[in-house]
């Protein structure tokens, strides 16, 4: 169970840099994690095509400037956010990390309840936004801005791990922001069911 923060792997030196992972073990972690407020910050700069200053992070949220500032921090000491310095520039700019966070579920740490709950909130957050893209188009337009699919999958091991390295692959490629091209929220889950014995 993780949750891919944003920028996709870049190239340098002649092969891809490595993503950081973020392991959450303390409470000080969920609990910048688990503020409402600091996941509409990450969403908010995972769609921004480029970094942002805090002033700006504060119009769009409307929030205080030294409101905006201090959840900034907060998401920088986690590593979910890099603070950028550009020469000439009086403010620093904020942009969504190359990061992972591995949520862990199900591992018996103590904090479980607070996993459960950034999953679900992370999964209630795109849920929103699919019944907001459901109420605010057409009729027409309505299957081009949503999709739902709900099914079972039968693979083997080695066609299971196929997949989960071209829809990762596919995913990294397609995390930057890019001139024309539409933003898609998701959420994919897939679990190994129990066999149903006949």
């Amino acid at each position: 169970s993780r949750l891919r923060l944003g920028r996709p792997c870049r190239e340098r030196g002649g092969g891809p840099v490595m993503t950081k992972i973020i392991e959450l073990k303390d409470r000080r972690q969920f609990r910048i994690l688990l503020n409402p407020v600091r996941q509409d910050i990450l969403h908010l700069l995972r769609r921004a095509a480029r970094p942002m200053t805090a002033s700006a992070v504060a119009e769009r949220m409307l929030l205080s400037p030294s409101a905006a500032q201090a959840h900034l921090q907060r998401l920088v000491e986690l590593g979910a956010v890099e603070q950028v310095a550009v020469s000439g520039r009086p403010a620093a700019l904020y942009r969504i990390a190359d990061a992972e966070i591995r949520l862990d579920l199900g591992r018996k740490d103590g904090f479980q309840g607070e996993r459960e709950a950034l999953a679900a909130q992370m999964m209630d957050g795109t849920f929103r936004g699919i019944l907001h893209a459901a109420y605010s188009h057409g009729e027409k337009e309505l299957e081009d801005c949503r999709q739902f699919q709900f099914g079972a999958l039968h693979l083997k091991p080695e066609e299971r791990a196929e997949l989960q390295k071209i829809v990762e692959d596919y995913l990294r490629a397609h995390g930057a922001p890019q001139a024309e091209a539409e933003h898609w929220e998701y959420v994919l889950m897939a679990y190994r069911a129990d066999d149903v014995k006949p």
